[in-house]
């Protein structure tokens, strides 16, 4: 199957109203921000969009403005895992109806399941849907890691193109990709602090929060990497560093939101559970983007 994008694919936070509501006018200047910068594809209703405070009518909204403003130039992916297997084939299918490229599906959580109910949940998906799909391993939310041995078998489906690999364990990366180095397998990274060492260990990019606040460099650091600019690619991975460890300060999507505030792109308001973040924390991370962006980024 053909290769769906190699470098830096944008996780889209969904920017809200103070009264809570979807604030749809900013996600639009936000898509079309990541667009112009050069992101290579657009993830809508993942992590980082608080999709599991998302109706499924606002779901499909924002998937419908995705496919719109990307418009055939660049693959839309869209999150449509679940715990519940048939919810997640019936969310995949409108997906594609509306024109995604791909699904990006995350392990069962909560009910989880064995690895063999894994490979048996995966592969339903994938026998059914009609489009490819990428495995999205994140056991710091779910609970649930999807072993090397299970991403192995599930890799040979001819619909299974990859993985979002959100351990953050680069041994089980180095294991997964030499496992599955002869296959039709991609694997991107879910942690932007690893970047730099997925794509030399044979990764093809990542799927960023980062990216919604510095969507060029973020594209340009997978481009220095995936073309073996070592120097380069380390400098510009080691001038990030304070960023991604100020996103990453609180819970995903909070902190970066505080960012795209502070950019003028959307406010910063979270759907509960989520909470703003500590002042401390806000004046770290504009304290790390203020010398990034000092540097000439």
């Amino acid at each position: 199957m053909k290769e769906l994008f190699a470098g830096s694919a944008v996780a889209l936070v969904t920017p809200f109203h103070e009264d809570g509501s979807v604030d749809y006018e900013a996600f639009r200047t936000l898509v079309n921000k990541m667009i112009d910068n050069n992101v290579q594809a657009l993830l809508v209703n993942g992590t980082t969009a608080e999709a599991s405070t998302l109706t499924v009518d606002e779901e499909h909204e924002l998937l419908r403005i995705t496919v719109e403003l990307a418009n055939k130039k660049i693959p839309v992916i869209a999150g449509t895992g679940s715990n519940d297997t048939m919810h997640a084939l019936r969310e995949s299918k409108i997906a594609k109806e509306m024109g995604a490229d791909a699904c990006l599906i995350v392990t069962p959580y909560y009910n989880k399941t064995s690895q063999k109910g894994l490979i048996q949940h995966f592969t339903y998906l994938a026998d059914n849907i009609g489009l490819p799909i990428i495995l999205y391993n994140i056991p710091g939310r779910t609970g649930l890691m999807i072993n090397v041995d299970t991403a192995l078998q599930l890799a040979r489906h001819p619909m299974i193109i990859g993985m979002k690999d959100a351990t953050g364990n680069m041994a089980y990366t180095m294991e997964l990709l030499s496992k599955t180095r002869d296959l039709d397998f991609d694997v991107w990274s879910g942690e932007d602090g690893l970047i730099l060492p997925m794509i030399a260990a044979g990764g093809k990019g990542v799927i960023s929060v980062l990216s919604n606040v510095y969507p060029k460099e973020c594209q340009q650091l997978c481009e220095l990497a995936l073309a073996g600019h070592n120097a380069e690619a380390q400098k510009l991975s080691y001038d990030l560093h304070d960023v991604c460890l100020g996103l990453f300060s609180d819970v995903n999507p909070i902190c970066v939101k505080s960012a795209l505030a502070h950019q003028g792109i959307c406010s910063d308001h979270l759907r509960m559970p989520l909470i703003p973040t500590t002042k401390e924390n806000q004046e770290k991370l504009f304290k790390a983007m203020e010398i990034f962006e000092s540097k000439g980024y």
